[in-house]
Formats: C-alpha cells, structure tokens, sequence
C-alpha cells in the first residue's frame, strides 16, 4: 500500500488556507480602489454662514437646519460593493483666525440647495458665502520637527455610553421664547467656548470642527440574554431606559416590582434618552486644534483651550473627555528625540485639513490592514443627535457679545413692489 507524502497533504491544506486568504486581500483591494474612486469624485464645497445682528430664534432654528443634512446613507449592496460608494459625510467647523470667529459647513455641492434653503427658512437675515480659498491651505505642512509653526490637537470623546446625551440647548433652557426683553437672563453654553476663541491674538488660530454622518446599524442589543448584533441606536437606547427603570423599581424573588419614589434626576434623565431617542442622529467625531507662529505660540492656555467643552457635561447624563492629545509622553526615554510626538502633531494637521475621520487609507505597511475593510480604518465616532449637535453649533443672539464675533452689518429686505423697472 502506497504512503502519501507529508509534504503533499501540508500542500492540499496550504492551498485551502491559501485561497481564502488572497480572497480577502483581493477584496480589500478592490474595496478600497472603487472606495478612492468615490471619494475623490465628490465636488466639495466650503460655505460660510455670517450670523445676522439679531438673532430671536432658539437653537431649535439650526436643529431644522441639520436634519436637512441627514440622509446619504450606506445605500445597497450594488452601490457600496461594486460603485464603492460610501455614507455621505459632513463637516461643522467654529473657526478662531486671530480672534475673529466663523462658522463653516462643509460639503459635497449637491446637497448645497437644499442646506441653503433650510438656513434661509430659520434665519433669512443671515448669509452664506461660499469660501474660494479653504484657510486651512493657508497653514503650511509640518514637514520637519524645527517647523516655524507651533501647534497641540486633541480629540473628543464620550465619558459614558454613547446612548446617555449631554447637557443640551433645552436642559439650559433655551427652547422657550427668545424675546428680546429675555435675552440678558438667556444663558448660552456656546458662550464660554465663544469668548475662549474670541481671546487669542496675533498670529493665533483654533479650530473646532464636528465630522458627521448618517448613524450606521452597529449596536449589539441583548434580548432573552442573547446578544443581537447590527441593531439601530434607538434599540440600544430602549434596552438603557428598561435597565434604569429596573434599577429604580427591581423586581423582588417572587418577580414582583416595588413601586420605589423615583428622583428627579431619574426621572430627567430617562425623559432625555426617549427624547433624544426620537430624533435623527449622525456618527460624530470631534478634534480641536490650536495652531500659531512659534513666536506667537501660547502654551501656557491650553489649559483654557481643553475646558471649552466643559459646561456641555451632566454628571446624571454625559460629558466629553479628551483623547489623543499631542504632548510630550510622561514616560520621555520613549520619545527622547521627539520624533513620536512631531508625527502626532504633523497627522493630527493634516487628518483635520482632509477632514479625515470616518475612512481611513489602505496602509501596505500594516499587515492587518490586508484583512480589514477599508470603511473600517477610519476613527471611533459616537452618537449625537440634532439636538445635541445644534447645542454645539447654532447662530447665538445678542447674549454673546464677542466683540471680534462676525456678524451682519446690515439688515437684508426684499425691494418695494411698485419700484419701476
């Protein structure tokens, strides 16, 4: 009887552990070509919107405004895996340039009429300009560790779960009527923030800026003590409001629930997730930056300059803490020469001027990047709602009075009809 080789049997297996391997590889690649194809197809468009002297409206005005924005989503599985085409994405940018502040969004151009549109509804005395020169071209790369520009950059993330919202326009109070009698007693969270960036001088610049997209289908929902993967947000959401309320009414052996006095702050926050819950999301990611000529450069404020987020936080609800901030390692014989954090810095610039956040590039250098999606290789984004994301980014009124704020000098109106022709 006739022995098989051993060298022929590792064949046969190599051959089915071969195959499904360069499947993969093969796939990626194909991913990530039609993926850049899409991409780099897209007509961006940079707008920026000029606040008008007065402005009586609740931040609710601009939550009307984001919602136009939420759509282009993941589409088929013809579009996304043979198009390559992927979710839509969005920019909301607050701009510091000297202590003169902008707001911009930014875009892909067919979605322009429609944002317009919206804007004009809520706020028709404002203006919208599109930008012809995007400024952060005006900051040059930083191509060497001896670079004349100084800068720190920092992400932001979620302290608790994402599904727990953070302290929003209405919990401040800012949905009732916004009269002109009452704007003094109004308080605005944007202030602190505002008035922080209003403060730098010469040769200064922060940068605020919100990447967003249509919220994906990535929760895992536990039902019957099993796990349900690719759930919406909003189930996740239901699933936290039965463990709260479990948690101030537990059930007894017999499986009997005691009806415990529940607190306020139970009760608010379990009314804040069902309102939230109820509105349109997007997956969020959030960088600031400081940059500044080094004869300019201010490290002593970054103190200042991290804490802008601060007054959006509830210890009943969420806040926002950092990651990724570009100091020096606490550990310096890791990075005595620098060149670690010179990198942090030189990425951070230009990941927030590509507005880089939700996909990432296939690196041939990392071999497990050969077995990831290249969707896959961007940053970690969390959920914000309309509500939540316009407490961020909204047109303030006259209760913010930074004098470098930009707004409009004159006051639009439609002409006369009897004017002659």
């Amino acid at each position: 009887m006739d022995t098989i080789p051993i060298t022929m049997i590792l064949g046969e297996i190599g051959v089915f552990l071969v195959i499904p391997i360069l499947v993969v590889i093969l796939f990626n690649l194909w991913m990530h070509y039609r993926n850049a194809l899409f991409l780099n197809s897209i007509e961006w468009v940079l707008l920026e919107i000029v606040p008008p002297k007065e402005v009586h409206k609740s931040p609710e005005a601009m939550e009307l405004v984001l919602n136009s924005l939420y759509g282009g989503g993941y589409g088929n599985w013809y579009e996304r895996y043979w198009k390559g085409e992927l979710a839509q994405f969005y920019s909301l940018e607050i701009v510091s340039i000297e202590g003169k502040i902008h707001y911009y969004v930014r875009f892909a151009k067919k979605f322009r009429k429609v944002f317009e549109a919206q804007l004009y509804s809520q706020y028709p005395q404002a203006q919208v300009i599109e930008v012809p020169i995007d400024y952060v071209t005006k900051v040059p790369k930083l191509t060497r560790k001896d670079s004349p520009i100084g800068m720190w950059a920092y992400n932001v993330e979620l302290a608790k779960d994402e599904v727990y919202p953070i302290k929003s326009y209405i919990d401040f109070g800012m949905d009732r009527a916004v009269g002109s009698l009452e704007e003094e007693q109004k308080i605005d969270p944007m202030s602190p923030m505002l008035e922080i960036m209003g403060s730098i001088g010469i040769g200064e610049q922060i940068w605020f800026q919100i990447n967003m997209r249509q919220v994906n289908k990535r929760f895992v929902v536990k039902k019957d003590d099993k796990e349900e993967p690719g759930q919406a947000w909003q189930k996740k959401a239901d699933q936290v409001i039965n463990e709260l309320r479990k948690k101030i009414n537990p059930p007894d052996k017999e499986g009997k629930v005691s009806l415990t006095p529940s607190t306020k702050g139970q009760l608010a926050l379990i009314e804040a997730i069902e309102r939230h819950k109820n509105k349109n999301a997007f997956e969020c990611g959030i960088r600031v930056l400081y940059v500044a000529k080094k004869e300019h450069l201010k490290g002593d404020s970054i103190g200042a300059y991290t804490a802008m987020l601060r007054q959006f936080a509830s210890d009943d609800m969420n806040s926002f803490k950092l990651s990724g901030l570009t100091k020096p390692s606490p550990e310096p014989w890791k990075d005595m020469l620098g060149i670690n954090l010179f990198k942090m810095k030189r990425d951070a610039l230009e990941d927030y001027k590509a507005r880089k956040f939700f996909y990432g590039s296939f690196n041939f250098k990392k071999i497990k990047r050969y077995f990831e999606h290249p969707a896959n290789l961007g940053g970690n984004p969390f959920i914000l709602t309309t509500e939540e994301l316009a407490t961020l980014f909204h047109l303030p009124g006259r209760v913010i009075e930074t004098p470098t704020f930009t707004r409009q000098d004159s006051t639009k109106s439609e002409p006369p009809a009897n004017l002659p022709i």
